[in-house]
C-alpha cells in the first residue's frame, strides 16, 4: 500500500464535522433502503465484500483498497 504525501490543510471545524457525520448518516439510511442491486454495485466500486454466515448469524467484511481509487489515506497518526 501507497501512502499519498498530505497537502497542508486546514482544520475543520466543529460545524463542518457534524455536518460530514449528518451526511454520512443520510447516506447509511439511504444504503440501507436501497434495492439490493444496487447496494452491491455501490459495494463494488468501494472495493467492498461482505459475507454472510447464517448458522452465526454474522456478516464479514473486507474492504480490498487496491480495487477503488475512492480510498486517500493522508497521514498516520501516533504511535503504532
Amino acid at each position: 500500500m501507497t501512502l499519498r504525501k498530505s497537502r497542508t490543510r486546514t482544520p475543520l471545524t466543529g460545524e463542518q464535522i457534524e455536518a460530514m457525520v449528518t451526511e454520512l448518516a443520510d447516506i447509511a439510511a439511504t444504503l440501507r433502503d436501497a434495492d439490493p442491486d444496487d447496494k452491491s454495485e455501490v459495494y463494488r466500486q468501494l472495493g467492498l465484500k461482505l459475507t454472510y454466515h447464517p448458522e452465526r448469524q454474522l456478516v464479514r467484511g473486507a474492504v480490498d483498497l487496491e480495487a477503488s481509487s475512492h480510498w486517500f489515506f493522508d497521514s498516520v497518526r501516533g504511535g503504532t
